[in-house]
């Protein structure tokens, strides 16, 4: 199969052999994919001005097996549009992709807002970092079918969350308050403390579907902000 400049987002880039590499990629019609880029770490090599992540690319590839060879690649620049301690909320942002999506399922809607986010990021303050943030956690879960009913919730009153029954009325004091809730399914401005309740929520969420193994990025938060 031969795929032409679809738009893609690079998300991870690993070595392959002695002189290649193999990059996940977030592209708009076809998913989470791999691609090998042949020489791509050879000085001289063509692609090494355009392989960095959150670079709105257009690539082409070819191959029928998991594994496709990239063939292409084009930019309107080769500048990212994340630079600083904001690459490390990318990169929060291209794990959970890499972990939760399945392979070559298309989520079109989800690229569209993965790159409106990316751009957001890159004017936000730290306020509105965090708002992008929880939206794009929602966003991807309901996604993925994993979304949260969000409805139906009271301002005045506590709530937590099961993997099995989703968001309940909790009144014991570590419950997240109903007016997180509201303002987190609204997108309203937050407050600092509901700030912290809305990222509690969606880290226990977030937690559930992936798993045991801890996400890198958020180390890298730690060693960051140590």
């Amino acid at each position: 199969m031969r795929v032409e400049h679809n738009p893609t987002y690079i998300l991870h880039i690993r070595p392959f052999k002695d002189s290649s590499a193999i990059i996940d990629c977030f592209s708009q019609d076809f998913g989470l994919i791999s691609l090998v880029a042949k020489g791509a770490k050879r000085p001289r090599s063509h692609w090494r001005g355009f392989l960095q992540p959150f670079v709105a690319l257009k690539m082409s590839w070819l191959g029928r097996s998991e594994l496709k060879t990239l063939t292409d690649i084009e930019a309107e620049t080769i500048y990212p549009k994340l630079v600083g301690e904001k690459i490390l909320i990318g990169l929060y942002l291209n794990e959970l992709l890499i972990r939760l999506l399945h392979r070559c399922d298309a989520h079109p809607a989800l690229f569209d807002f993965y790159d409106k986010t990316i751009g957001a990021l890159a004017l936000a303050d730290s306020i509105t970092q965090q708002m992008l943030l929880r939206q794009f956690e929602l966003t991807l879960l309901s996604e993925l079918g994993y979304g949260l009913d969000l409805r139906h919730i009271m301002p005045d009153l506590l709530y937590a969350y099961d993997s099995s029954t989703g968001i309940y009325e909790n009144a014991q004091p570590n419950g997240i308050s109903g007016a997180t809730i509201i303002a987190l399914r609204e997108n309203q401005v937050m407050t600092e403390n509901q700030l912290r309740e809305a990222k509690k929520l969606m880290r226990i969420v977030l937690n559930y579907y992936l798993g045991n193994k801890p996400l890198q990025s958020r180390k890298l938060f730690q060693v960051a902000y140590e």
